[in-house]
């Protein structure tokens, strides 16, 4: 348990890698905030693209007191500016670190959320404003953590020669080895959250969390990552809960041949001639490779990453809700799980180069995704009053639908039948003034949980009335709290089954409804989920 240190505003936690020191923050009764706490070895050097190892540990206590912790190394967000992430952040390679807000009152054990940041494998990390976790902790008396993982290249580039990590051992003594001579692993960043777990598991007790009541939560690619997790019988003693936000579960692995193809492009951008250059290459020339990957040509409206998880066919399965239905059961476990009603306006709501979008153009975004039932589909996304449906909004609807809503409700069903407790949400809220078109949109649940006042003033918010946005965040706060807690939100919550499906409304005109689906009424059928 942490202990006060010599000076009024620091306090001294001790792990097993040695004494850490971490400082009081955040609102009353206070936190005690500890950033850059390093839970496995600098990946840097030989081991660069290699799994992640347990940190050697430090003599001299470590300073985790400070404002900022660590930023991994990573190229500018697209959407950055609109969420008000800082800019002019220092950025490392030896980024395997988290940021842990233990409440202030010293009544532990208390449960702990332990947050998966999304950013398409690309961007983000634990230090955004939109992640702090001290008013979290604060009002739900939880332990709050947020885990830095090697993101880009560095943490998912697997050329020919990559293979995938050998598992060893179960829950904390779960290990990874690299198979080959390279040394280079497939998945790296995913086997760097797992060795989050891992480490939170052994070590959290000393910032009063209790290992028993561990609740992971990955958001956009984290929840994608957290849905791989739960195939791995291996890591699922290190957590009692889990919830997915906006999990892109619509975006399968890339396979072995397409990830070797990403970094056959990523090679020649970067002028590597040999494995051994690719552990010596400064990181700034990484990254400048990995701009010009992504800067290739891709079809309209495609957003996926072209790093991120590799089927590799031992961490990570082609699909992953098969891989699911296949693992044993998830007897035992509460999930949560949800989906904002409009994740695909933050990439086409303002995006001007769809606007002349023809309805041709939606139709054969139809047909690829719905075969011979296309016609039937797109009839069900512009039934309504409106004589000439707006075909960009009908694009992005179909695309929300297809990366996020029908394989979220999916894998609802699925944990259900499989033996969790499932909880299901869809965010509703939306932002008005001169953001309108950005509507419900990814990533916009996150502030009304996690983040700091900073966060709340990012230029997206700059419409919104601050009364009605604090009501939400309370609430917000409070039931994602009780589930941490206990895996129960709160009585009005229904569990999600075959016999009573339910979806909770967060936010909007019918915040608290009860919907049956995730998905708008009268599109279940085409999505070959209909609603029991």
């Amino acid at each position: 348990m942490y202990a006060a240190d010599a000076g009024p505003t620091t306090i001294e936690a001790e792990v097993s890698g040695g004494p850490v020191i971490g400082r009081r923050e955040g609102p009353e009764p206070g936190v005690s905030a500890f950033r850059g706490v390093p839970y496995a070895a600098p990946p840097v050097g030989p081991d660069r693209f290699g799994p992640p190892r347990p940190h050697p540990g430090w003599s001299a206590p470590l300073r985790a007191d400070r404002p900022a912790g660590t930023v991994p190394l990573q190229l500018p967000s697209p959407v950055g500016t609109l969420m008000g992430d800082p800019a002019d952040r220092e950025q490392t390679e030896a980024c395997l670190t988290m940021n842990i807000w233990a409440p202030g009152t010293g009544h532990g054990p208390f449960p702990v959320l332990v947050w998966l940041p999304g950013g398409s494998f690309l961007t983000g990390g634990a230090d955004l404003p939109r992640y702090d976790g001290a008013e979290l902790a604060a009002q739900e008396e939880i332990v709050v953590v947020l885990v830095n993982y090697r993101l880009g290249a560095l943490g998912f580039l697997s050329p020919s020669w990559a293979e995938p990590a050998v598992i060893e051992g179960e829950g904390t003594s779960l290990r990874f080895r690299a198979r080959g001579d390279s040394g280079h692993v497939t998945n790296a960043g995913l086997l760097d959250q797992i060795m989050a777990l891992r480490w939170v598991k052994r070590e959290i007790r000393a910032f009063g969390g209790d290992p028993d009541r561990v609740t992971v939560t990955g958001q956009s690619a984290g929840g994608q990552a957290l849905a791989a997790m739960l195939a791995l019988p291996q890591v699922r003693p290190l957590f009692r809960r889990a919830a997915l936000h906006s999990a892109p579960l619509g975006m399968p692995p890339l396979s072995r041949a397409e990830a070797a193809g990403v970094a056959d492009t990523f090679l020649a951008a970067l002028g590597a001639d040999g494995r051994a250059d690719l552990r010596a290459v400064p990181g700034e020339r990484i990254l400048h490779a990995q701009r010009q990957v992504l800067a290739g040509p891709r079809a309209r409206g495609d957003v996926r990453p072209p790093f991120q998880l590799v089927a590799d066919g031992t961490v990570v399965a082609p699909d992953l809700l098969g891989a699911l239905a296949s693992a044993p059961p998830l007897d035992g476990l509460d999930v949560l799980a949800g989906t904002t009603r409009h994740e695909c306006a933050l990439w086409y709501g303002m995006d001007t180069s769809l606007g002349g979008m023809t309805r041709a153009e939606v139709a054969a975004e139809f047909a690829a995704q719905f075969g011979g039932r296309a016609g039937e589909a797109l009839r069900c996304y512009t039934a309504g009053p409106a004589d000439r449906p707006a075909w960009p909004t009908v694009f992005e609807e179909l695309k929300t639908d297809a990366f996020f809503t029908a394989p979220t409700q999916r894998f609802g069903d699925l944990a259900h039948e499989r033996g969790a407790a499932v909880r299901l949400f869809r965010f509703d809220w939306q932002l008005p003034g001169r953001y309108a078109a950005l509507r419900a949109c990814h990533c916009l649940e996150i502030p009304f949980l996690l983040g700091r006042p900073e966060a709340r003033r990012a230029p997206v918010f700059a419409d919104t009335d601050p009364a009605d946005s604090a009501a939400l965040r309370t609430e917000v706060r409070r039931l994602w709290g009780a589930f941490v807690r206990t895996g129960t939100p709160d009585g009005a919550w229904q569990l999600h089954g075959q016999v009573r499906p339910s979806v909770r409304l967060i936010g909007g005109g019918s915040d608290g409804g009860s919907p049956r689906s995730l998905l708008e009424p009268g599109r279940e059928a085409v999505w070959g989920s209909p609603v029991r």
